[in-house]
């Protein structure tokens, strides 16, 4: 990356987390005449480099606030603590969660999506079929499961369905409409 990139990278974390250069020198334990340096186009060290990218991640951040966040005033602490834990994922627990727990919880997100997609198009070809056969308790059945899905998909990939117990929550109520919906399909055959 070049030396220009860098500052501009270091003053956009910065702004980010409304910090200025004393207190974003602080939280991450680098000098502030090297962080005034560096964004006047100074190449920062490799160790500094390594730093100043991980404070883009607010994992990264929260850690270094509860290790070193006392070395910031009352109020900055503060506000870097709500812009920081806003944009932080947590567990059940409230414990914060990592990278690999945030990409399969979405993956898992991902995969609830299709099965809703394939159960829909299951529910649709039912609810066709029984147009055609002109069944019409057949169909008020296919419509009440196009019901069910419609209320359920549009829960299956936000950010308070992000987590294990409502994502099991959600692949049981699936479960049941796949489950129904093949019932009535094999009982309409």
């Amino acid at each position: 990356m070049s030396e220009q990139n860098m500052a501009q990278e270091i003053k956009d974390i910065r702004k980010r987390y409304g910090l200025s250069q004393h207190a974003f020198a602080r939280l991450l334990g680098i000098g502030e005449a090297s962080i005034t340096r560096y964004e006047n186009g100074a190449t920062p060290t490799k160790a500094n480099a390594n730093l100043i990218r991980a404070a883009m991640i607010p994992e990264f951040m929260a850690g270094c606030l509860e290790r070193d966040g006392e070395t910031l005033t009352p109020k900055q602490r503060a506000s870097v603590e709500q812009i920081v834990y806003a944009e932080i994922t947590f567990d059940e627990e409230g414990e914060i969660m990592d990278m690999t727990d945030i990409y399969e919880i979405t993956l898992q997100q991902e995969v609830l999506n299709e099965k809703a997609a394939e159960i829909l198009g299951d529910v649709i070809n039912g609810l066709i079929r029984a147009e055609e056969d002109n069944d019409e308790g057949l169909k008020m059945v296919y419509e009440d499961l196009f019901a069910q899905l419609a209320l359920l998909k549009p829960t299956i990939a936000t950010d308070e369905t992000a987590n294990w117990k409502s994502l099991s929550s959600i692949d049981g109520e699936l479960n049941c409409i796949r489950s129904l919906c093949t019932r009535v399909q094999r009982r309409a055959a």
